[in-house]
């Protein structure tokens, strides 16, 4: 970091943020959550003066997405989560990053997993500028790559040639120093509180009516794809019973990027649905141009995932519902424990179906109780992932490490 740049955290700042994929659409869409949490922490960062670059791989090409925030994409996203995709990352990012360096003060690396430790250690000595990296998800303590004695050495001493180590929640950065990492510090994901937030009702009214939902019907949304890990077959299961309790539900499904599912998912979830006759109750959307207007239309979320293991700890879905002022169902799994409570919404254990239904059930029955946990809910996400509070923590981490 230059010496100008050591003065002051206020000054302006030149950022390098480096993610390995990057599912943006053009305006604010964006899949998945560590994207979501990146896209949100730019934007932030540009508003407060830095100048933001993202280097990624995007399915739609580099793009100048805010006046002080461009994405420059290596390749095309097509096919990632795979070792090949990781390497052919590594090959593209190391000689881009190295011919603009002179353009940046610092480099903040981004990913899901602990794999790409080696890429942002490689950065760290090709460009000599501070270098710190946020993990999203936890390390499994058992099984996996990552528990093989030869890539946790190689990890664990990528890792700590970096300036800083920074996780998504208290479980990451836990399961992080279980690993044999230190002083790693906890960051908070920033919501986007401004365009995730209690809505008008002729708004709502318009959305729902566009999308068939009648004034006395209760939506319930479910955002995700077909991976078992998402569970949605288990939200199937339990709608369909709760349905027959409340005939005025309806269910919501979207859907994320075609490669997130395999066809053999994709078939299983329709024939599952036509085996519980939800067709006329079940309203299936792709990708949503207007996330946050859809959240808002809708009475309650449902996130009963399997697990935490990518894209993020948090699941960014349901803390950008808790912005809306609405309601959510999550799993006890990961960090979830740590943002969400029965005042909030409702933990669950994802693999008891009962406790599914019940909790829907309460919350469809009860607008009382949608009301009062919908309005905590936003509160807490004012008070804990403002978008402006975050730039400024990373700021100020930024330069400590700079100096």
């Amino acid at each position: 970091m230059n010496a100008e740049n050591q003065q002051s955290t206020s000054k302006p700042m030149r950022i390098l943020h480096v993610i390995p994929q990057f599912p943006y659409f053009g305006g604010r869409t964006i899949v998945g959550g560590h994207a979501s949490c990146l896209l949100t922490l730019s934007l932030a960062q540009a508003k407060a003066g830095h100048d933001v670059t993202i280097v990624s791989c995007a399915p739609k090409g580099s793009a100048q997405i805010d006046e002080r925030l461009k994405l420059h994409s290596l390749f095309k996203l097509e096919k990632a989560g795979t070792v090949k995709f990781g390497l052919q990352f590594r090959k593209a990012v190391l000689p881009w990053a190295k011919a603009h360096k002179d353009e940046f003060d610092v480099v903040h690396c981004h990913s899901g997993f602990a794999d790409y430790f080696i890429v942002s250690s490689a950065l760290k000595q090709k460009l000599k500028l501070p270098t710190l990296h946020t993990l999203y998800c936890p390390i499994p303590h058992i099984g996996g790559r990552w528990r093989k004695p030869i890539i946790r050495g190689l990890l664990t001493r990528s890792a700590h040639k970096l300036d800083s180590l920074t996780a998504m929640s208290g479980n990451v950065a836990k399961s992080m120093e279980d690993y044999g990492l230190k002083d790693v510090q906890v960051t908070s994901p920033p919501v986007d509180i401004e365009r995730f937030c209690p809505p008008a009702q002729s708004d709502v009214d318009a959305c729902r009516a566009e999308l068939g939902i009648a004034h006395d019907e209760i939506a319930v949304l479910f955002v995700g794809n077909a991976k078992p890990q998402k569970n949605m077959i288990g939200v199937l299961r339990a709608f369909r019973r709760v349905k027959d309790q409340y005939p005025k539900a309806r269910l919501i499904v979207t859907t994320e990027l075609s490669q997130s599912s395999t066809d053999e998912h994709l078939a299983l979830l329709r024939r599952t649905m036509d085996d519980l006759n939800l067709s006329e109750d079940l309203i299936q959307l792709g990708i949503i141009d207007n996330m946050p207007r859809l959240m808002q239309s809708c009475d309650l979320l449902v996130a009963p995932f399997l697990d935490s293991f990518g894209p993020s700890d948090y699941f960014m879905v349901v803390l950008e519902t808790m912005a809306c002022g609405k309601p959510t169902i999550a799993s006890a799994v990961g960090g979830m424990p740590e943002v969400l409570d029965n005042e909030r919404g409702r933990l669950i254990d994802p693999a008891n179906e009962d406790e599914l239904v019940e909790a829907m059930g309460n919350f469809i029955g009860n607008a009382d109780l949608r009301k009062a946990a919908g309005d905590n809910a936003r509160f807490y996400t004012e008070q804990h992932f403002d978008p402006a509070q975050v730039a400024a923590s990373h700021t100020t981490l930024y330069a400590q490490r700079g100096s």
